[in-house]
C-alpha cells in the first residue's frame, strides 16, 4: 500500500529562517520541527538571579558556572521562565505515550474536523516482546510474511474507513477504524525544564524506541537554542543515554 505524504508549507522561524525539519522515524512521512523559541540560557540565569536584584544581558564563565550549578543540583524553576514550540508528526501510539506528560500545552490535528491522510508507520524491523519488562520490547528481526500481513490490515481498514465515509457516515464515527499506528499532528510547547523531564524518561533504554527517536530530535533541535543548560544536563544526568 503507497503511502503519500501530504504537503505543507514550510513553518518560518522568528528571525524569517526555514527551521530543519526532522524525520525521526526515517520513513518520509514522519516530523519533527522546532517552530519557536522563547528564551536563551541568558533568562535562565536572570531567573535564578533574581533572588539577589541582579540582571545580566550576556553569558559569560561566571553565567555558565552558575548554569552547571544549577543544572548539577536540580534546582529546576529557573528553567521554566523559557517555551518551545515543536510541531510534530508521529503515529498516534506515540503521541498518546507522549501526551502522559500533562504540564506542556497540546493541540491535535482533528479527524472529526478533516478526513485522514491514511498515512500508516510501518515499523523497519520487528522486535520481540520483553519477558522482563512486561511493556517493552526486545531485539530485532524481520519477517516478510508478517510485514504483508500487516500491510493488508492497514489497507483493509483504510478501505473500510473510505466506504463508510462515501456512505455518509460522520467523521467522528468513521475514524474509529483508524488503526493505533495511522500519523497524528499536533503542536507541543514547553518549558526547558518540561522539556529536560521528557528527555529524562524518553531517553532512557526502557523507552518504547519510537519515541525515543522523537525525544533525540527535541534534543538536537533544542540545544543550540540553550548549549550551556542542556549541555550540562548532557553531562551531569546522561552520560549513558544513547544521545
Amino acid at each position: 500500500m503507497e503511502q503519500v505524504p501530504t504537503q505543507k508549507a514550510p513553518a518560518v522561524c522568528a528571525n524569517g529562517a526555514t527551521p530543519t525539519i526532522l524525520d525521526p522515524l526515517g520513513d518520509g512521512i514522519s516530523s519533527l520541527e522546532l517552530v519557536r523559541v522563547s528564551g536563551s540560557d541568558v533568562d535562565v540565569v536572570n531567573a535564578a538571579r533574581v533572588s539577589f536584584g541582579k540582571f545580566v544581558t550576556e553569558m559569560d564563565e561566571k553565567e555558565e558556572k552558575l548554569i552547571r550549578y544549577l543544572v548539577k543540583h536540580m534546582h529546576t524553576s529557573p528553567f521554566e521562565h523559557n517555551q518551545l514550540s515543536f510541531r510534530v508528526k508521529t503515529p498516534l501510539f506515540v503521541s498518546r505515550q507522549w501526551m502522559r506528560h500533562r504540564m506542556n500545552s497540546y493541540n491535535e490535528i482533528s479527524y472529526r474536523y478533516v478526513k485522514s491522510a491514511l498515512e500508516f508507520y510501518v515499523p523497519p524491523h520487528w522486535r520481540y516482546q520483553d519477558n522482563q519488562n512486561r511493556q517493552g520490547s526486545v531485539g530485532s528481526f524481520d519477517d516478510e510474511s508478517l510485514k504483508q500481513k500487516y500491510l493488508e490490515g492497514l489497507a483493509h481498514a483504510a478501505k473500510i474507513y473510505e466506504e463508510l465515509l462515501e456512505a455518509g457516515i460522520a467523521r467522528e464515527l468513521a475514524r474509529g477504524l483508524l488503526p493505533m499506528c495511522t500519523y497524528t499532528e499536533f503542536i507541543f510547547t514547553c518549558n526547558l525544564h518540561s522539556l529536560i523531564h521528557f528527555l529524562r524518561l524518553r531517553l532512557e533504554p526502557g523507552a518504547q524506541y519510537e519515541i525515543r527517536m522523537f525525544a533525540k530530535g527535541m534534543l538536537k533541535l533544542a540545544l543550540p537554542h540553550f548549549p550551556v543548560s542542556l549541555g550540562a544536563w548532557k553531562e551531569f544526568h546522561a552520560p549513558q543515554m544513547e544521545l
